[in-house]
């Protein structure tokens, strides 16, 4: 089902409920920018939703983010930049050691074309906090189902912990 068959309201329940395995999203590529669609486009709707949400491009910049994922990552990535693949300051798998940014799930979407579920990361603060994120990242797919970048949608995972998390 495309974003363009659900309304704000629906879709962002469908986010807080992790419901979206028939949900495809949408973007357009603008004079080499992808453009998304629908509640992505929309900043005040993403950022009322109390998860992280953010996208990339195909190459991984890092073009909008929500309230949360700023929470989460403990800063204000420079949108449109050099920053790749996520805006935490250091991302880590389970164990602790260091992931880099373009090894992290976004990158995998971006260059599959699959979406990956349920991952575990280690996000870490500036200040060293670390969180674990349970990540779910979806393709955003041109109207020629040509994958055109990413969006990341993450919440606190507070159900386990992992060795990693301990500093």
């Amino acid at each position: 089902m495309s974003l363009a068959t659900l309304d704000h309201a629906d879709l962002s329940r469908r986010i807080v409920d992790n419901d979206l395995d028939e949900v495809t999203f949408q973007g357009t590529i603008v004079d080499g920018r992808l453009v998304p669609e629908g509640l992505l486009a929309d900043q005040d709707t993403i950022d009322a939703i109390p998860v992280g949400i953010y996208v990339i491009e195909l190459d991984g910049t890092l073009i909008t983010c929500n309230a949360t994922a700023i929470g989460a990552w403990g800063r204000t990535p420079e949108l449109g930049t050099s920053e790749k693949y996520c805006g935490a300051h250091v991302l880590r798998y389970p164990s602790g050691e260091v992931m880099p940014h373009d090894q992290a799930p976004p990158k995998v979407v971006t260059k599959n074309g699959g979406t990956v579920r349920n991952a575990d990361v280690i996000c870490e603060q500036p200040s060293g906090a670390r969180l674990l994120a349970l990540v779910n990242v979806f393709p955003i797919r041109d109207a020629d189902d040509q994958v055109v970048g990413a969006v990341n949608i993450f919440r606190h995972n507070t159900s386990k912990t992992v060795p990693g998390l301990n500093a």
